[in-house]
C-alpha cells in the first residue's frame, strides 16, 4: 500500500514539476495514452538506459558467476525492453522528444559516482557494491510499473508495465539468491 502511494506521488510530482512537459499534449490529444502512460514510458526507458553501463561491468569484475549471468541476462532483456518502450513512446506522439529524465539522477538509477566506484572494484568488493545498486534499480522499476498499472489509460502500456514488473520481481528473487 505504501509503495503504491509513493509511486503515485512520485509520478505526479514529476509531472507537476515539469519533467512531463509533453504529457499535457498526449492527455488532451484524444489518444489512448494519458500523462501517466507517458511518464512511465519515459521513466522506465531512462532507468533501463542508465542501468546498462552498470550491468556491463559485472562480467569483468564480479566474483560470483551467478551475478555475471544475471547482469548479462538483465542487460539483454533491458535493451530489448528499451526498444518496446521507445516504440510506444513514438506512438504517444512524444517519442521524438528527448527523454526529459535522461540526465537526471533519480531513485534506482546508478549515478556517475556509483559507476566510478564500481569501475575501481573487483571480486567481492565489487559484488558488495553492485548488488544493492541492482536491487534499488529493480525495486524502482517495479514501483513505477505499479503506478502505471493503476493509473495508466492505455491497456497496451499497462500490459507492458505488468509484464515488466513480473520480470523484475523474478530478477529480484534471482538477485537475492545470487548475492
Amino acid at each position: 500500500m505504501v509503495r503504491a502511494w509513493v509511486s503515485a506521488v512520485f509520478v505526479l510530482s514529476l509531472l507537476a514539476g515539469g519533467c512531463g512537459a509533453t504529457a499535457g499534449t498526449v492527455a488532451s490529444s484524444g489518444s489512448p495514452f494519458n500523462a501517466t502512460d507517458l511518464a512511465w514510458l519515459q521513466l522506465a526507458e531512462a532507468l533501463h538506459t542508465r542501468a546498462l553501463p552498470m550491468l556491463a561491468l559485472a562480467p569483468g569484475r564480479s566474483a560470483a558467476p551467478a551475478l555475471v549471468e544475471l547482469a548479462e541476462r538483465l542487460a539483454k532483456e533491458h535493451e530489448e525492453g528499451r526498444e518496446r518502450l521507445r516504440a510506444l513512446l513514438v506512438r504517444t506522439g512524444a517519442g521524438s522528444v528527448e527523454n526529459p529524465h535522461a540526465g537526471h539522477d533519480m531513485p534506482g538509477m546508478p549515478t556517475a559516482d556509483d559507476l566510478k566506484a564500481l569501475r575501481g572494484l573487483r571480486g567481492k568488493g565489487f559484488d558488495r557494491r553492485f548488488v544493492p545498486l541492482v536491487r534499488a534499480y529493480l525495486d524502482q522499476l517495479v514501483l513505477v510499473a505499479e503506478g502505471e498499472r493503476r493509473s495508466g489509460a492505455s491497456e497496451e502500456v499497462r500490459g507492458l508495465a505488468t509484464t515488466m514488473a513480473r520480470a523484475h520481481e523474478a530478477e529480484l528473487a534471482r538477485l537475492a539468491a545470487a548475492g
